[in-house]
Order: C-alpha cells, then sequence, then structure tokens
C-alpha cells in the first residue's frame, strides 16, 4: 500500500496581522503586541518574556511597559517561532513657562507663553475658566492679574496642569494737588505728589505739561506754575504711564488797608489773597471780623492772614474818644440842650440807659442808641431837679457801667 507522509504549512509570523502599541504617556504601563501566526498545525499558544515557560490561548498581551520582550509562538506540534518586539515610550511631558505682569495695575494686558516638548504633539490646552481645550494655542494674552490654572493635554491624552501667576501691574495712582503758600505777601504755589506705593518712587519719572521722558524729571516736585490747567505726568521704567490734570488758581498780591471808619472803631479792607481771611489786631487773633474796636489811644497794627498763609499788615494812629455824659439839660424847646442823652454812643450799640427820680422810680429808659430823653414821663414834663442815670456800654470790647445824676432845668 502506498503511504503518503504529509507535512503542515511552514509555521509563519502573519506580520500584516501583528501589532505593537507603544505606551501612550512617559511612565505608563499601558502598552499592547498583538502577534498573529499562519501555517503549522493545531492551535497556537504565545508566551512572552519573562515568563516564556508560561504559555496560554491569548494572542495578546497588554499593561506592557517600556522594554524589549520576545514572544515564543507554537502550534501543536512544538513548532515554534520567536518574535523580538520593543515597546518605547514618549519623552517626559515638560512645559516651560514665561510670563509677563500687567504694565500698569487693572490693565489686563499680562501674557503667559509655553514652551511644551516631550509627549506627543499636537498640544492642546485649556483655562480652567473655560469648557474646550483648544489646539496648538500656547500663548494667552491680554490677562488681568491673578493666578492661573492652563490644563495641558497631548495628542495621546497625555496631561500636565500648570499653575501661573500673572503679577499686578505697576500702581500709578498718586494725590496729586496743588498747595499755595507765599513769598511775602506775593503767592507762590508748587504741586504736591505723594505716591499710593512709594516703593516705586527710584523707578518712576515726572513730567510737567509733557510725557516726552527726556523731558521728565526723578523729583516730584513742581514750583510757580502759572495760573490755568496743567497735567502732572508719572512714567514707570517698564513703560506704564499716567497723568493727572491740575488747575492753578491766580492769585494777586495780599494787601491790607485801615482807616478809621467810625469813633474808636478801625475798619480793615482787603484785596488779593485767598479768601478765609483771618485778621489780628496786634497779637490778639480777631477771626474774620474785620471791624475793631479801642479802648485807648495808640498806634495799631492791623494784620490779615489768607487761607494760603500769606500775610500783610498795615498801621493807623487813633485817638480814643471816650463816653461824655451831660451833666444838665433844658427841655424848653429852644433847641438847645433839649434832649439828654450820652454823647459817643455810636459804637456801643447795645448801650442800656436807665433815668430815676430822687424818688428811685423809672422815668425813661432806652438802649439801641434811641434819641434820648426829652423830660417827659407818661406824656407828663417833670419838674426841675437832679435825675439819676445808670449806663451799660455792653461793648464788645468796653464793659463799663457807668452811674451818675444830672440835672433838669426849665
Amino acid at each position: 500500500a502506498m503511504i503518503n507522509i504529509t507535512e503542515p504549512d511552514e509555521l509563519l509570523i502573519d506580520t500584516n496581522n501583528t501589532n505593537i502599541v507603544d505606551v501612550t504617556c512617559n511612565g505608563a504601563n499601558d502598552g499592547s503586541i498583538t502577534v498573529n501566526m499562519l501555517g503549522g498545525s493545531g492551535t497556537y499558544q504565545y508566551a512572552i518574556s519573562p515568563n516564556l515557560d508560561r504559555f496560554s490561548d491569548d494572542n495578546t498581551f497588554d499593561e506592557l511597559a517600556p522594554g524589549d520582550y520576545t514572544i515564543i509562538a507554537q502550534d501543536s506540534n512544538g513548532c515554534f517561532e520567536l518574535i523580538e518586539a520593543t515597546i518605547t515610550e514618549p519623552e517626559i511631558l515638560e512645559v516651560t513657562i514665561a510670563s509677563t505682569p500687567e504694565i500698569c495695575v487693572g490693565e489686563e494686558d499680562g501674557t503667559i507663553d509655553l514652551t511644551i516638548i516631550g509627549g506627543t504633539a499636537p498640544y492642546s490646552t485649556r483655562l480652567e475658566s473655560e469648557t474646550d481645550f483648544v489646539q496648538d494655542r500656547l500663548s494667552f494674552t491680554d490677562l488681568a492679574a491673578g493666578d492661573y490654572i492652563i490644563f495641558i493635554e497631548d495628542a495621546q491624552g497625555c496631561d500636565e496642569t500648570i499653575i501661573v501667576t500673572i503679577d499686578p501691574g505697576v500702581d500709578l495712582s498718586a494725590t496729586v494737588e496743588p498747595v499755595y503758600g507765599c513769598n511775602g505777601n506775593f503767592p507762590s504755589n508748587y504741586v504736591n505728589i505723594v505716591l499710593n506705593d512709594p516703593s516705586i518712587e527710584n523707578n518712576v519719572l515726572f513730567g510737567l505739561d509733557t510725557v516726552d521722558p527726556l523731558e521728565m524729571q526723578l523729583n516730584p516736585m513742581f514750583r510757580e506754575l502759572t495760573p490755568g490747567s496743567h497735567y502732572i505726568s508719572i512714567s514707570h521704567a517698564n513703560g506704564c504711564l499716567t497723568t493727572y490734570e491740575v488747575e492753578i488758581e491766580a492769585f494777586e498780591p495780599l494787601e491790607i488797608s485801615v482807616e478809621e471808619s467810625n469813633i474808636n472803631q478801625i475798619t480793615a479792607t482787603v484785596t488779593g489773597g485767598r479768601e478765609n481771611y483771618t485778621f489780628y489786631l496786634g497779637d490778639r487773633d480777631m477771626g474774620s471780623e474785620n471791624i475793631f474796636y479801642i479802648t485807648e489811644t495808640n498806634t495799631y497794627d492791623v494784620t490779615v492772614v489768607d487761607e494760603n498763609g500769606c500775610e500783610s499788615t498795615a498801621s493807623i494812629f487813633i485817638e480814643f474818644i471816650d463816653i461824655e455824659i451831660p451833666n444838665f439839660f433844658t427841655p424848653n424847646g429852644d433847641g438847645e440842650n433839649d434832649i439828654w442823652m450820652p454823647l459817643n454812643i455810636e459804637i456801643y450799640p447795645e448801650i442800656f440807659v436807665s433815668i430815676y427820680d430822687r424818688y428811685g422810680r423809672t422815668v425813661y429808659t432806652f438802649k439801641d442808641n434811641e434819641d434820648g430823653w426829652d423830660g417827659f414821663y407818661q406824656n407828663n414834663e417833670l419838674p426841675t431837679g437832679d435825675y439819676w442815670y445808670i449806663i451799660k456800654l455792653n461793648g464788645e470790647a468796653d464793659t463799663r457801667e457807668m452811674v451818675g445824676n444830672f440835672t433838669l432845668y426849665r
């Protein structure tokens, strides 16, 4: 009999259906190798290093770390093939950050630039405030001061999270106000500039009516500005610039003149300077009152100080004229001495005078510089005789009270 001895087809690796999947992210163990065979006989079994004595029917090996692997594939007759395979991993995903702060505080012009290496390009980024990743976006602009969380993802889904701080811009806020003073009685001025953040004073320049750095100065002092509108510019070395409007008031020199405006009365007249004047009679502060009463003959210095601190002084000699009290009167209608009243009382608007007869009866009272007593009491002529008075001056600077008598002649 004829006996046919056959042999199986050659055991081969099906290269078209053998697949190596590298690790997705550096440090991960998610690589895999899938092997398919052709030929041979029966079923195939597979083993992978380092456990080459441990076979199974599963032709896929997963959860593999990066490295070199040897796989044995054998059929039911024990024929086998060796397969060498390498699982690789991408480089570590590394992010380099470059950021710029705001230029001026509150301007929201900070930036973040990212440089990404490793992983698997292309890269996508997402801010914490955003929902979706944006591919190839590595720059962020128009950022306010604050902390930003940025999520980074590569083509394999490997991710990285970074926190970037945008520093606040330079705070050029300042108090800028004119201050007025005097050279003698002539007005002077300067602009007082106080930075809210004094730590930057060595890095700023100040300008008057200019933003040209070549015309600006380190010293924040500007004196004797002309009246009208001006502006102060403050510039920082980082390019931040701000300006403040300043209005300079015009003042004429402060001048004072004085005159004897009434008996025992001095009136001061002021021109120029800045209102809210304060007056001094000698060393005595008279407040805003420009009328003064004197109680003795003397030369008086009157000084005015305006709101800017300018002062001007004038002097006047004035003779004190005291109140005169007549010692008689003759109310007979001849036009002479028909009325009794004290003289020189014009500066005593609150004067009080009371007249009594010899029985102590009040026969007449007047105040507020009334016309004086005509010798009548309740529409009746009073007889010749002596009458008594009490006078209270009630003056601001003269509070004397006087008591005496006079004679009525008919």
